[in-house]
């Protein structure tokens, strides 16, 4: 019998400062990055009190998207994060 395994996946939603967005992006993509996560989009716009970015994750481990928001927290001009879960794919 074929088991569904289902990765788990966030989208992380944040306010960066709009001076330093590129920096913090930056800076966000690498712990990304180190962190062994899989980065499956990006979405950013100017928002009111600066840019709002959605980045869409996944993992093998739930465990390693909680540290990365931990350490999204840590990084200097994001001002804001919100995480929303993924939804489940619909079975055919």
């Amino acid at each position: 019998m074929n088991e569904l395994v289902q990765t788990p996946q966030k989208t992380f939603r944040l306010r960066v400062e709009a001076h330093t967005a590129t920096d913090s992006l930056e800076s966000a993509l690498a712990i990304i990055r180190r962190g062994g996560i899989e980065l499956r989009g990006v979405r950013m716009e100017a928002g009111l009190h600066g840019m709002e970015v959605q980045l869409r994750v996944a993992a093998e481990e739930e465990e390693a998207l909680t540290l990365c928001r931990m350490r999204l927290c840590n990084v200097i001009g994001i001002l804001k994060i919100r995480e929303t879960p993924r939804p489940a794919p619909a079975l055919q």
